[in-house]
């Protein structure tokens, strides 16, 4: 028979376990089938068909391409150790490598002296770089991977490439993964973390002109000569793609939001790919173990509906999203700090880091800060109190 004094003890023990054990936040929730999210998409599309009927207008794609003359170049910036970011410039033992106008180069580092050793073009043999940009590229053991965007194919361009310990460059492979632009002054869309290359890249679906949904998923092809949309392949099922329970402004369309993780070892790349559904302004940043994408409902400039932050693990498992408010400027507003807790520096009038968004952040500025753990279904709102001025 329990005495007095176990049960109270007991009940401590518990009310005290209670207190330390944050509560069990609930998940998105991811598609359950092919039909459904099928069926998810022909909504969007009547949505945009209506919100057409009552603005009495069409609704047209406007992509504004310059390259300027004088455009800076800039060598990698590092958030954190072992997350290393896509550049211009790497170091490989001995040897500078250098990603320039659509070329690389390796140059000789030693004894007070710069010595070229070997060029090559940053693409394919049997492809054709106009309408394309090639501005990351990243190292992975003797595996040069150089990422550009291509308009004429419409997506994001990988290239690899070997190096010897001669810095001599070969040429070995060009594969392509279907995205929308994703070009920002301040950003990468790569990280490498061990042999794992990390990419963020944008869909956007714009229901009225997608005849078949699925065929715009993410997916990833082998580049060859005679190479055509037929070859993509599926990188992300039904299963892996998420939705967030929050009303998301989708009049003009909504986005998939991917992150796709190829791994490098062996010479491969194998390709997985995770989704979530939300709307379309986005800066994204990479901590050592996730990817955090904020994203922003606009509509002709101007802020409809709420902003959802969402969290992205890199291990594969379920990602969570938590309703906020504001814009961090870009990556750099970012820090997810050891003590599990997503430090974001956010400003009332600021539109993101897509293109050039990010040169003209305006308004107040506040610092959120939220518990991992805190990360749910998308329903929750991250409170006042969690914003500090």
């Amino acid at each position: 028979m329990k005495t007095l004094l176990s049960i109270l003890v007991t009940g401590l023990l518990s009310f005290t376990t209670t207190l330390a054990a944050p509560p069990k936040p609930k998940k998105m929730k991811a598609f359950k089938s092919e039909r459904e999210l099928q069926l998810y998409f022909r909504k969007i599309a009547e949505k945009q068909k209506q919100a057409r009927e009552r603005q009495n207008m069409s609704m047209t794609e406007t992509v504004n391409v310059s390259a300027s003359s004088d455009y800076q170049e800039s060598v990698t910036n590092t958030q954190h150790a072992g997350v290393d970011e896509g550049g211009i410039v790497k170091v490989y033992g001995d040897y500078l490598l250098l990603l320039r106008r659509g070329r690389l180069f390796t140059v000789k580092i030693g004894d007070g002296a710069l010595k070229p050793v070997s060029a090559i073009d940053a693409f394919g043999p049997d492809i054709d770089p106009r309408g394309s940009w090639y501005d990351e590229m990243l190292v992975s053991g003797n595996t040069v991977v150089v990422i550009g965007y291509s308009y004429e194919r419409q997506g994001t361009e990988v290239g690899l490439f070997n190096i010897d310990a001669q810095g001599q460059l070969t040429y070995r492979s060009t594969y392509h993964l279907r995205s929308n632009d994703y070009y920002s002054s301040r950003n990468y869309a790569s990280r490498l973390i061990g042999t794992k290359l990390i990419f963020y890249t944008p869909l956007h679906y714009y229901g009225a002109y997608d005849a078949d949904p699925l065929k715009s998923l993410p997916s990833v092809r082998k580049w060859h000569k005679d190479a055509t949309n037929e070859g993509f392949r599926r990188i992300a099922s039904a299963k892996r793609i998420y939705l967030p329970d929050v009303e998301i402004y989708a009049d003009n369309g909504v986005t998939l939001h991917t992150v796709t993780t190829c791994d490098l070892a062996h010479g491969g790349f194998d390709c997985q790919a995770t989704s979530v559904i939300g709307p379309p302004g986005n800066v994204f940043y990479v901590s050592p173990d996730s990817v955090y994408v904020w994203t922003s409902s606009w509509d002709y400039g101007n802020k409809q509906g709420p902003a959802v932050l969402f969290r992205m693990p890199l291990d594969g498992s379920s990602p969570g999203a938590l309703r906020v408010s504001g814009s961090p400027v870009d990556q750099f507003s970012f820090l997810q700090s050891e003590d599990h807790f997503l430090n974001v520096l956010v400003r009332s009038d600021a539109k993101g880091d897509g293109m050039w968004n990010a040169e003209s952040a305006e308004g107040d500025v506040a610092l959120m800060r939220v518990p991992l753990w805190s990360f749910s279904d998308g329903a929750e709102m991250v409170p006042a109190t969690s914003y500090r001025e």
